[in-house]
């Protein structure tokens, strides 16, 4: 069996169930690893969005799909080894709010907006 692309652990919903927290540790074997940078590995942006795509869709009670993003920052690298504290809230007018923390420091945040939602 092939082991999912992120890993998941300590997932929590809020009383509210609008909101949802876990970790995440970076393998150092992730494929995008090689060649970004050589010597100096930095997890890009694009796969840092699609660990946040993989999280909505795996984890979430919100049936979603993501069809845009608004004031996302990359404020911090992650590298290989690195544990993420993530959090995702709904947010009225289907949002998705996100935040990326390593070590309680915000390294990436921001918003997508959803195609439906549980407003619907």
């Amino acid at each position: 069996m092939m082991r999912p692309r992120f890993w998941f652990e300590r997932i929590s919903f809020s009383d509210s169930g609008n909101a949802l927290d876990c970790s995440c540790k970076v393998a150092a074997d992730m494929p995008f690893f090689n060649g970004h940078f050589p010597n100096m590995p930095i997890m890009p942006a694009v796969a840092q969005i699609e660990m946040i795509q993989s999280l909505l869709q795996q984890h979430s009670p919100w049936e979603t799909a993501i069809n845009d993003g608004s004031k996302i920052k990359f404020s911090g690298p992650i590298v290989p080894g690195d544990v993420l504290a993530i959090r995702l809230q709904y947010k009225p007018g289907k949002k998705i709010g996100f935040e990326v923390r390593k070590e309680s420091i915000v390294v990436t945040s921001g918003s997508f907006g959803v195609v439906r939602g549980i407003d619907d």
